[in-house]
């Protein structure tokens, strides 16, 4: 059993980690968080490296590379700051990955090269106002009319499709079906087609990558931007599952590294009692503990990397590690504002940043209830 990285992934690693320091500097960061601005000057410089092509075949401009490094880029993504790689994620993981795995030819030939030249971004819809974690209620529908498709509802928490190109859209075409997973249907619908009203989300962390709600009111969808078969969309949905957990179970470890790194810094030049409250055993337990919990992130997120890139079914496994990662994140981040007391929670200082960005991964891309029900089963329970 390996735990090591070949040449060329310890190099992409270090690459990126250089990039990150580079261009997400402080500053910058907090003028997107703080405003509730889409980095677009850094997605541009991610697409110029080549890096939006690591998951996608050379016949389409991608670099042919697998899950190993992408996992290793949105670790160091998510090291240099969470927005970085949410940016990248919405567009090349729940977007172009997409069509990658159930996209028609013309679909990949169309939209993956313009997306590895960072000329597309893409979003991905599927919560609705009442659909949430029972994500086969959807119930925004797609009637069908000749040639195309006519689509009426709304959609909830949709990330960054206030600039988005193209919306992969999760609807339904069957108003009664005898399974809720049935009568599924996947478009791939211009974002500012005639009908659509994109309206952003307040919310409380994560505000340069925010979410949104998008409304559908009689908007027209060719037939040729269905994505799969008519009515089998649960299945193609499924599909994509293991690259989504497995992405964003590396950026939070890649976070929770970046936070210990930032708490310890502070630990050891913040004096208390004539001594750097490093020196104190209270807060060393907190930042081993920190630094254990983040490790198990790593592990189990590589593993599902490894198992993906041999063709091995990991649907447990990556609901594993989706659900650790994000706790963990959370208690890191939580333990961190404790290390720094009232620091922790002033804006001046990065704890407090960290904090709120922290929380919504344990509701996004499936809740922590639904990783445990998922697992249970998987587990035969």
């Amino acid at each position: 059993m390996e735990f090591g990285f070949t040449e060329e992934q310890q190099m992409l690693r270090e690459s990126v980690r250089r990039f990150m320091a580079k261009e997400c500097t402080r500053e910058y960061i907090r003028a997107c968080s703080d405003n509730d601005r889409f980095p677009h000057e850094l997605y541009a410089s991610m697409a110029r490296q080549g890096w939006m092509g690591i998951p996608f075949p050379e016949k389409y401009g991608g670099s042919g590379l697998g899950p190993m490094e992408l996992a290793i880029f949105l670790e160091e993504a998510g090291y240099g700051w969470y927005g970085a790689g949410t940016s990248y994620f919405t567009t090349v993981v729940l977007g172009a990955y997409n069509i990658l795995t159930y996209g028609t030819e013309e679909q990949r030939q169309e939209f993956l090269p313009k997306v590895i030249a960072g000329e597309t971004r893409l979003a991905f819809a599927l919560s609705e106002p009442n659909v949430g974690s029972d994500a086969a209620a959807v119930e925004l529908f797609a009637q069908e009319e000749g040639d195309h498709f006519v689509l009426n509802g709304q959609k909830m928490f949709t990330t960054n499709a206030h600039v988005a190109n193209q919306i992969v859209t999760v609807t339904r075409t069957l108003r009664n079906p005898q399974k809720k997973h049935d009568g599924i249907t996947i478009f791939l619908v211009d974002a500012d087609a005639p009908g659509i009203e994109i309206r952003p989300l307040k919310q409380m962390g994560r505000s340069a990558t925010h979410t949104n709600e998008v409304f559908f009111r009689n908007v027209k969808v060719p037939r040729a931007r269905m994505m799969g078969k008519l009515h089998e969309g649960w299945a193609n949905l499924n599909s994509g599952l293991g690259i989504e957990r497995l992405s964003v179970a590396m950026m939070y470890a890649g976070t929770s590294q970046a936070m210990i790194d930032y708490v310890s810094r502070y630990a050891k030049e913040r004096r208390q009692f004539g001594q750097p409250i490093s020196k104190f055993q209270a807060v060393q337990h907190k930042l081993a503990d920190m630094q254990i919990k983040t490790d198990v992130a790593r592990l189990l997120g590589y593993r599902v990397a490894w198992m993906l890139q041999q063709g091995l079914p990991c649907f447990k496994e990556m609901s594993m590690a989706k659900l650790w990662a994000s706790e963990a994140m959370f208690e890191i981040a939580n333990h961190g504002v404790q290390i720094m007391g009232g620091y922790g929670v002033l804006k001046e200082y990065d704890m407090e940043l960290f904090f709120r960005d922290s929380r919504i991964g344990m509701i996004g891309a499936g809740a922590s209830e639904i990783q445990r029900t998922i697992i249970a089963k998987q587990m035969g329970l």
